[in-house]
């Protein structure tokens, strides 16, 4: 609902209410949390009451600007005729019925749209701000379009700016570096500007576009929090600019250095944020996230859905393969319930190693002399599909492609081109690119059964001359995404970045999920998972159980811990598991038809994060159907302790009065004890060791 009075905006729902006024001309925040009531004199009241102050360098801004007296971190900077200066002043309002589609992805659905019209009539530039409030948080962007008749050079338009009250308050982000991506950092809020950010084209495995504040004390399960995600995947800045009041300022958006230059006439928007509250502590914000994520960002035809299990060949064969070897690996997956077997690198030009061929698409004959033609009908023949991997952003510099058209790639003029990976970066801007690389995958899809397809992106960009190419290159991998899922709708697309080094909204609005690390090792994907679900469900993760001693760190784990941390998840393998002894092909085949069970419920469940993987020797998380009917509970101790008492959890989220069965012991427990006085974990001997247990009401 927006309720307007006179001066006053209010967007409210039964659980959230954001309300902003206009004072002197300025939009000023004045209030961001649980649902204020619908009464106008309350509201009012409450609006008025809150400290918005009179100086233009502590009032609580709408969108900050710099030059007229704020200080603060800007949220928008643009120059045109040497002047760097903006004064945007109120100019009215619009209510949409219906969130408008614009030209990146953003949340799906929505009803009323607030947009709020401000003006620099000097300058001749208009703002539109816009805000859609959803069942658990509030989607906002910016619109800039130049009304003047000279070029504009925009350097900072933020999606969302928001100003907190004084107070005292702590900051969470997602940092990193790749095979440990995602590590949540806590931190105090101090005085002074910190940013978040990325500048190499994609949003990294070093910092998530990502950001929670805190009320200072705050905890896993009680306090005020605030969450922003942005939906892109390419450059971003999250600033948190604490004043000398005790205020603070955070502005979420694209990363824009160098400027894009606005010719008049022209809009430029920005993409997405999405900003939630919670007064239910981190975890709360977390459910909201999810919830919003699997409503109104996954795309409907796999919203609830279970995703495929997929046995995946990299860490079996990596290069070395050939029909042979391929389909002996196929027969290997028979009788175990793998739905997809995905062949990955090297099946493509002229790859044997990591040297060539990236960017030619089509089937390597020495390796592959039918083409998939064989590998297809195997998997057929016991009853599974065949998914296949491609790095379309990449081109290697001995390549057909490449040789044919060195111009494609991102370079700059009289320089040699920086290599990672022995490749380069095709530049997404120029149409003629994304057309190529559309024809030549769908070439491979409609010439063959693919069910599957794995998107890598694996280096940052170098080279960049002009800021739009990084701009237009993330337009770019969206046209694609869009063309090729309508013209594929039967083919999920897994997102990936060497792991989780483009873990973001916006792919996740094309594929229904990513590959979260490319570190297999059980031990460290508890706190990869941890990590990432603080802001993204579990129906999102890709985590496979791969093979011991574990490739990246050569630790050896128990399979069934390495099947027990995949669980939380969407379920897969990353090993030749036709190599594997019967016990160990018993176990895994046991492992997928109990995941087959509890799929509903782990991916579509209320999260609960019961143990914290960084500061105690134990990771342990819940997942609580929608309903509280049943639950899931993972619980995995990393180093055996000598003369310790077994482990005691106290469960959450299930319904106080409702008696549940477990599954593992036969008991049956009330809620309230399951809640209050938990449940010893019975745990073998040995490090790494692991339980799971389920929890069925009865009554």
């Amino acid at each position: 609902m927006i309720q307007i009075f006179k001066d006053v905006f209010h967007l409210t729902n039964k659980t959230l209410s954001y309300a902003m006024r206009v004072q002197e001309k300025k939009v000023l925040h004045a209030y961001w949390g649980s649902a204020l009531g619908t009464r106008e004199d309350l509201v009012c009241a409450a609006v008025y009451a809150a400290d918005c102050g009179t100086s233009r360098d502590s009032a609580p801004q709408e969108f900050g600007e710099r030059g007229r007296g704020d200080f603060r971190d800007p949220a928008i900077v643009c120059t045109a005729e040497g002047i760097a200066t903006t004064e945007f002043e109120y100019a009215g309002y619009e209510i949409l019925q219906k969130k408008p589609a614009f030209s990146m992805p953003a949340l799906r659905g929505g009803g009323e749209t607030l947009v709020l019209l401000l003006k620099d009539a000097r300058r001749k530039l208009t703002l539109r701000l816009h805000y859609t409030l959803f069942e658990w948080g509030l989607a906002r962007r910016t619109e800039l379009t130049n009304e003047g008749e000279e070029e504009v050079r925009v350097t900072k338009l933020a999606s969302a700016c928001l100003d907190f009250p004084r107070g005292a308050y702590e900051s969470i982000h997602l940092s990193g570096r790749w095979g440990a991506e995602c590590i949540p950092t806590r931190s105090r809020v101090l005085q002074g500007l910190r940013e978040l950010s990325s500048r190499r084209g994609i949003t990294s495995h070093q910092h998530n576009p990502f950001l929670a504040v805190l009320e200072a004390g705050a905890g896993e399960d009680s306090g005020a929090v605030y969450g922003f995600n942005l939906i892109y995947s390419g450059n971003f800045s999250v600033t948190m600019d604490g004043d000398e009041r005790g205020g603070l300022r955070v502005n979420v958006g694209c990363a824009l250095t160098d400027g894009v230059l606005l010719s008049p006439g022209e809009t430029l928007s920005s993409p997405e944020a999405v900003c939630v509250f919670s007064r239910e502590g981190v975890g709360g914000m977390s459910r909201a996230f999810h919830n919003l994520y699997r409503k109104h960002l996954i795309h409907p035809r796999f919203q609830g859905r279970m995703r495929p299990i997929v046995l995946n060949s990299w860490e079996s064969v990596y290069f070395d393969f050939d029909e042979e070897k391929l389909l002996r690996f196929i027969d290997g997956a028979k009788g175990l319930g793998i739905d997809i077997v995905v062949l990955d690198d090297g099946w493509f030009g002229r790859r044997d190693l990591d040297d060539s061929s990236l960017g030619d698409w089509f089937i390597h004959k020495d390796k592959l002399p039918h083409g998939f033609a064989p590998l297809i009908e195997r998997c057929k023949q016991h009853g599974m599909k065949f998914g296949l991997w491609f790095e379309p952003e990449a081109v290697s510099p001995n390549s057909e492609l490449y040789r044919a058209h060195p111009d494609w790639a991102i370079a700059t003029a009289g320089r040699t081109g920086i290599q990672m990976r022995n490749q380069l970066v095709l530049d997404f801007s120029k149409r003629e690119v994304v057309d190529y690389l559309f024809d030549a995958m769908s070439k491979v899809l409609k010439e063959n059964d693919i069910s599957y397809v794995k998107w890598d992106m694996n280096r940052a960009f170098t080279d960049v001359v002009r800021e739009e190419t990084y701009f237009g290159h993330v337009q770019g991998v969206y046209d694609l995404y869009e063309r090729l899922t309508a013209a594929f709708p039967h083919v999920l697309i897994e997102g990936c970045s060497s792991g989780g080094g483009r873990f973001d909204p916006a792919i996740l609005y094309y594929s229904p999920m990513i590959w979260t690390s490319d570190d297999t090792d059980a031990f460290e994907r508890m706190r990869v998972q941890y990590g990432t679900s603080l802001c993204y469900p579990l129906e999102t993760m890709s985590n496979h159980v791969s093979a011991c001693p574990n490739h990246q760190t050569g630790r050896t784990t128990p399979l069934a811990t390495r099947g027990a941390v995949a669980s939380l998840g969407c379920l897969g393998y990353e090993l030749n598991v036709g190599a594997l002894g019967e016990e160990e092909r018993a176990e895994i085949a046991r492992q997928i038809s109990r995941y087959r069970a509890d799929a509903a419920c782990i991916l579509t469940g209320e999260l609960y994060r019961l143990c914290d993987p960084f500061r105690e020797n134990a990771f342990c998380e819940e997942v609580v159907a929608q309903d509280g009917a049943c639950a899931y509970l993972v619980y995995c101790r990393p180093l055996a302790q000598v003369n310790l008492p077994a482990p005691r959890v106290k469960l959450k989220g299930l319904n106080r009065e409702g008696v549940y069965r477990i599954e593992e012991t036969g008991r049956l427990a009330s809620g309230a004890e399951l809640m209050y006085m938990g449940i010893a974990i019975d745990l073998p001997a040995g490090d790494f060791a692991s339980a799971v247990y389920h929890f069925t009401r009865t009554d």
